[in-house]
């Protein structure tokens, strides 16, 4: 502000020496002059001092003019740079990695996404009557055709039960009310009340109740396809370890065994029926699966239906709709070495109770592991 009254006064100071300078007559004509110039200046000296006081008076000494033809330097900036983020990745599972399911202690096993052979082809439907007819003779190749025709499958992720389901997990079921106890057998004898067997095969159980424990135990029975791959891989081995059968990988009908009719004198397992689960790592499927060959037949979610493959889709298949038999899978410690291969097809009523049936659970991938 004062420095628009400065340039006030200035002004005014200018024109009272013009008029000191000028003769009377001259004088007087400038008067005249003066007084309208003087008005003028009043009202330009107010809006002056309006637009000063409006305006802050400039800091000359804190305000740097850059030389004509001279380049402002760039100013710098504080640019904000936020901190890298960790985030957590999840791991991605491999095949045959292991976790422990919490409700029953179940260990699994990984199967990953992808195509695998499920089935037979004809060399193998021959391969196996000629096996079937070694051991048991006078078989019928129809009892093989259900696993006609080969065909490629391609299966979502899934955790297996690396296991059959004991009778000590399974006794948890049935301590909470969710199982009944399979204290008999509509086929041979039950093995839930015998104390030295807690680590063997729960049997004498049917598809129902089966399905029951799987649901309490947050799984489910396994689709025959799941069953399958979990068993023999990608590669269509006819058994979980290779392509030739292997009496020290599994528990079958050897020289224990109660049927003298097709068992096989030269192998001794040890057990005359079930053996405990996980006794043979030598036969583990490709996943780490244990005894998906032998000791018990297992329950799986589909419905029988011998022409099933032939139009069944071509992936993750669901079984049929319905019918009279669930599929039971894996043969038993009563099996030949033809029923025990990774294609076979068994079935059963859904009902029925049997002391060479059996069961594993699944975990869908997008399950709680």
């Amino acid at each position: 502000m004062f420095y628009c009254l400065e340039i006030f006064a200035h002004v005014t100071a200018c024109y009272l020496v013009i008029l000191d300078k000028a003769d009377d007559s001259s004088r007087n004509r400038e008067v005249g002059k003066v007084k309208h110039l003087l008005v003028f200046l009043a009202v330009l000296s107010c809006m002056v001092l309006t637009a000063c006081s409006a305006s802050p008076t400039p800091d000359l000494e804190a305000t740097v003019q850059p030389a004509v033809g001279a380049t402002q330097a760039a100013q710098p900036t504080n640019t904000f740079t936020p901190e890298p983020t960790n985030m957590p990745v999840p791991a991605q599972p491999i095949a045959g990695e292991t976790s422990t399911r919490p409700t029953d202690g179940m260990a699994m096993v990984y199967v990953p996404a992808g195509e695998f052979l499920m089935g037979s082809d004809e060399q193998d439907i021959d391969d196996a009557l000629q096996t079937c007819n070694e051991t048991l003779g006078d078989c019928d190749r129809e009892w093989f055709e259900g696993e006609y025709p080969q065909h490629r499958v391609t299966l979502d992720e899934f955790w297996i039960d690396r296991t059959e389901v004991a009778n000590a997990q399974y006794r948890q079921c049935v301590e909470a009310g969710a199982c009944d106890a399979p204290t008999s057998c509509d086929s041979g004898e039950p093995t839930y009340d015998d104390a030295g067997k807690g680590d063997h095969p729960v049997v004498c159980v049917s598809w129902h109740d089966a399905e029951a424990y799987c649901q309490w135990a947050g799984a489910r029975l396994p689709t025959e396809a799941e069953w399958e791959k979990a068993a023999r891989g990608t590669d269509a081995l006819k058994y979980p370890w290779g392509n030739t059968f292997d009496g020290s990988r599994l528990n079958f009908c050897e020289r224990n065994c109660e049927f003298d009719h097709w068992k096989d004198t030269d192998v001794d397992d040890g057990y005359a029926r079930t053996a405990p689960v996980g006794s043979f790592p030598a036969g583990a499927s490709p996943y780490g699966a244990l005894d998906m060959a032998g000791n018990v037949y297992e329950w799986v979610a589909d419905w029988y239906d011998r022409d099933y493959y032939s139009r069944s889709p071509d992936r993750n298949p669901p079984g049929p709709d319905s019918g009279e038999y669930r599929v039971v899978r894996g043969g038993s410690w009563g099996g030949d070495p033809g029923w025990v291969r990774s294609a076979y097809r068994g079935a059963d009523f859904p009902v029925i109770t049997n002391s060479s049936d059996g069961f594993r659970c699944v975990v869908s991938s997008t399950s709680s592991r």
